[in-house]
């Protein structure tokens, strides 16, 4: 079936008729003629702002008269506008872009570009650049080993240098995307400008802004803007902690992919990051004291809400004397379950207050650490990482989970820690699955709940994954 057939009346084409190769052929074509299109309404709509048609029916602009005509947002509106005012002073880009040779996003970048040109009617090769001759693909002058073009094959000797520029960002716009080509116009940008003194807006750091903000539910909302090195930096520290890793979303046990979305991996990693900067002890103190979580919990609900996870009972009925703030709180978000206060003490710089009835504290205990750190090289040797079958997240993305809570008791041994990433502590926590100290290897179980086995037989930690059931 031909293109031109399938536009006459676009909702009747049976796509599902058509054959393979007819569809690899067809969608290139279609992108082609929609670039057409695009480029079309770019030229339509410049005449509408030339002659002022909109302002003649009542429009108070160009932008605003297509929004009402169209189901556009008047920002996506007034982008057109303003793209058929810039290519009406760069013919040469204007007929790349009706040709189909480039689309809206790529011509933006290249008359972003021109507009920033120094000197723009100037000679763009002179006795000074006339040995410096530089391929488009970067590489050494001349035509190198992998077929680089010289860059005045494309332009022009008696090119200006607005008409060097385009033809460059036009050759460049044949085989990269709008991004690979908004780096390439920047770094030429860069190079052209060298002169201007001027700190560009994405190399400005004093523009920097960051909010982080409680909202009414709980949750903190993240807002915010960094210069190009600090946010290189971020994204560098985000990139290897927020790769998909196999199982890291399971809670059946099985390793398979991760099912978590790109900004979950992005949001966990900086988790991570934030508590390793706050476990290393470097930050700098504040109120006479480094910075760590501080939870407030009363000890008989701490101890209470453990022992309720350990027999999957939970009392929704007990009452409490003299309370203000909730069962437990911290200092910054206010109230939180006692669930999260039970995981967040698994292991962490506790500080026990004691607390009366009507809420006033009457002792302040040592702040002491739970697994100190010769324990902690003896849970990584001996896990290895994340222990929940299917797992395995590397150790230092993990938190040690007293099996048996320490508010019960419970000692802080070997026999009774295990390392979970935050997921699996979590889920642990949610007492569906149950995990236990073999007396025989004296290695983690995992005996899941009943609707991932009725038969609940035990699952190895992840390290160990080729080993058979103990017995029950």
């Amino acid at each position: 079936m031909d293109l031109d057939e399938m536009l006459i009346a676009p909702p009747d084409v049976a796509a599902w008729q058509l054959a393979d190769a007819e569809l690899l052929q067809l969608i290139p074509a279609l992108s082609l003629r929609m670039r057409q299109l695009e480029a079309l309404r770019v030229r339509l709509m410049h005449q509408v702002d030339q002659r002022c048609v909109a302002e003649q029916v009542g429009a108070s602009s160009p932008g605003n008269w297509l929004a009402g005509a169209t189901t556009m947002t008047p920002g996506q509106a007034n982008k057109i506008v303003k793209l058929g005012r810039e290519l009406a002073k760069h013919p040469e880009v204007a007929a790349a872009f009706d040709a189909g040779e480039t689309d809206c996003d790529q011509v933006r970048v290249i008359v972003e570009l021109l507009n920033k040109v120094p000197d723009g009617d100037a000679p763009a090769r002179t006795d000074n650049n006339a040995t410096t001759e530089t391929d488009v693909d970067g590489g050494e002058d001349g035509e190198g080993e992998d077929g680089g073009v010289n860059v005045f094959d494309i332009v022009g000797t008696d090119a200006t240098r607005t008409e060097a520029c385009a033809r460059y960002l036009l050759y460049a716009a044949r085989t990269e995307d709008s991004t690979t080509l908004a780096r390439r116009a920047k770094a030429l940008a860069l190079l052209l400008c060298e002169d201007d003194k001027k700190k560009s807006d994405s190399e400005n750091a004093e523009l920097n802004e960051f909010y982080a903000s409680p909202g009414l539910g709980g949750r903190v909302h993240l807002k915010g803007h960094l210069d190009a090195a600090s946010g290189e930096a971020l994204l560098t520290a985000l990139s290897a902690l927020s790769k998909p890793r196999p199982g890291a979303d399971n809670r059946d046990g099985n390793s398979g992919k991760d099912q978590r979305t790109p900004a979950q991996r992005r949001a966990d990693a900086l988790t991570h990051i934030v508590r390793n900067f706050l476990d290393s002890g470097q930050a700098p103190t504040e109120g006479g004291e480094r910075p760590h979580i501080n939870v407030f919990v009363d000890a008989d609900d701490l101890a209470a809400t453990t022992d309720d996870h350990h027999h999957h009972e939970h009392d929704h009925h007990r009452h409490h004397r003299g309370r203000r703030r909730g069962p437990a709180w911290m200092p910054w978000l206010g109230p939180i379950s006692l669930d999260l206060a039970a995981q967040i003490s698994c292991d962490a710089d506790i500080t026990p207050i004691t607390m009366d009835t009507d809420g006033n504290p009457i002792d302040v205990g040592r702040t002491t650490r739970l697994i100190p750190r010769k324990l902690r090289r003896a849970l990584n040797a001996r896990d290895c990482g994340c222990a929940f079958p299917g797992c395995g997240r590397p150790a230092a993305w993990t938190e040690g989970h007293h099996i048996q809570h320490w508010s019960n008791g419970g000692p802080t041994n070997l026999s009774n820690l295990v390392l979970l990433c935050r997921f699996h502590h979590t889920t642990i926590h949610r007492g569906d699955w149950t995990v236990t100290i073999s007396k025989d290897d004296g290695h983690p179980w995992f005996i899941p709940p009943k609707w991932v086995d009725p038969q609940r037989r035990p699952l190895p930690a992840h390290n160990r994954r080729n080993q058979l059931p103990f017995a029950a």
